[in-house]
């Protein structure tokens, strides 16, 4: 008999990423092919909320530019 074991933190970033992507379709918008592998990535465990955020900047400031509002700034 095989016990299966639950990723409890993994379930709950996949919660976050699924409720993440409700909400920007709410808006009527879609995540970039790019940006939904790295949520995954992210799901997984492979990156950390502040890498995940790192990167998505990343893809943000190579196709539109650096943007910077008040209050907006990322260490």
């Amino acid at each position: 008999m095989s016990i299966a074991t639950v990723d409890l933190a993994q379930i709950e970033r996949e919660r976050e990423v699924e409720n993440a992507l409700a909400s920007v379709r709410l808006e009527g918008l879609e995540p970039s092919t790019q940006a939904k592998g790295i949520f995954q990535r992210y799901a997984e465990g492979d990156l950390s909320i502040e890498e995940m955020g790192r990167a998505v900047d990343e893809i943000l400031n190579r196709n539109y530019g650096p943007v910077r509002l008040s209050g907006n700034e990322r260490p």
